[in-house]
């Protein structure tokens, strides 16, 4: 990729930034114990104990910057909209364009976020013995000084520009995986289709091929398998990848659900649920569970369980009877040919 789309899927969220702070600011408290050891115990015991530390800290730093965060956030979001910032050149050039972009929405941050962390600082410090003339003067007017703004200037910048680089991170992570999965279905299409034109020239009989999906091409940690839809126990998805569970392990593959419903034999497979089609041959039993549900267990080696609905269910326990009917009758053609043999 020369590029990468802002979809801005962590920057998106104020939240992040606020999770984002709070590890900063537990790494700083770790830090000050570890190096000031000594003079952090003076000023528990000058404070009366942890108990009244800890309500300090919250009251006067972490909650009130929390909100310092959240404004940050959006103030970035802001900045993407208002000057239509919508990608990224993957070069050094390009990333380091696109963060200086920012860096005046960075430096005027505090105008904007100094009243309401330091409105929310008075409340909390403050309570319940609340002054007007205190909460103007010390609170707001004295807090816009130099002293102050230069006080803030590096934690905004370490904490706005980590976020704005954890959101490019994931935006480019993204959308790799996209085009990985695009590129490896467009090859397994090509692969298909080479055999089936390698099939239209070959001097074998010509049998008649079942209209459906014999073979799947999936991979885990370890490399590739092509392997028969007959072996699969059930497909799945989870976060967003599709997987095949067979004997041999699980597969990821490239077909989604929905494509394998419309593909796979239906007197074999069934899709028991949204998130799962099962093998009519892996299923063990079925048994009441509670509320209206039921759980099919499947012969697996680890007996795996699916939790399906009574309405579902109800279709699932036609589907199986119907099914049962061919695989009896064949079973007993095939004994019939053995007697006469």
């Amino acid at each position: 990729m020369n590029s990468v789309q802002l979809d801005r899927i962590f920057l998106k969220k104020p939240l992040h930034s606020v999770y984002l702070l709070m590890g900063v600011v537990l790494i700083i408290e770790g830090l000050s114990w570890t190096s000031m050891f000594s003079m952090k115990l003076g000023k528990l015991s000058a404070i009366g104990g942890f108990w009244p530390y800890l309500s300090i800290l919250f009251r006067g730093v972490i909650i009130p910057e929390l909100f310092t965060a959240y404004i940050l956030a959006i103030l970035l979001n802001l900045h993407h909209k208002r000057f239509n910032i919508t990608s990224v050149e993957l070069t050094p050039r390009g990333i380091s364009r696109y963060e200086i972009q920012l860096l005046p929405t960075l430096l005027i941050s505090f105008l904007v976020f100094n009243p309401v962390t330091e409105t929310v600082r008075f409340l909390l410090e403050q309570f319940p013995s609340y002054s007007f003339s205190q909460y103007i003067n010390f609170y707001l007017i004295d807090t816009f000084s130099w002293g102050i703004y230069l006080r803030y200037v590096m934690p905004v910048l370490l904490i706005g520009y980590l976020a704005i680089n954890i959101s490019l991170i994931a935006d480019y992570s993204y959308q790799r995986q996209i085009a990985q999965e695009a590129a490896e279905a467009q090859a397994a299409e090509a692969s298909q289709a080479a055999l089936a034109l390698s099939a239209a020239f070959t001097s074998k009989p010509t049998l008649t091929a079942s209209p459906y999906l014999p073979h799947l091409k999936g991979k885990n940690a370890y490399g590739e398998l092509d392997f028969p839809v007959s072996d699969v126990y059930f497909f799945t998805i989870e976060d967003r990848s599709y997987y095949a569970e067979l004997a041999k392990g699980r597969y990821a593959v490239v077909k989604t659900l929905n494509e394998l419903e419309t593909e796979l034999d239906p007197n074999r497979f069934f899709r028991v649920k949204r998130d799962y089609i099962v093998n009519r041959h892996a299923v063990l039993n079925y048994a009441y569970w509670e509320n209206g549900k039921y759980i099919v267990r499947l012969n697996t080696p680890d007996r795996h369980e699916i939790v399906v609905p009574r309405a579902r269910m109800q279709v699932f326990r036609e589907w199986l009877q119907e099914t049962q009917q061919p695989f009896l009758n064949e079973t007993s053609e095939n004994s019939s040919q053995t007697v006469d043999a």
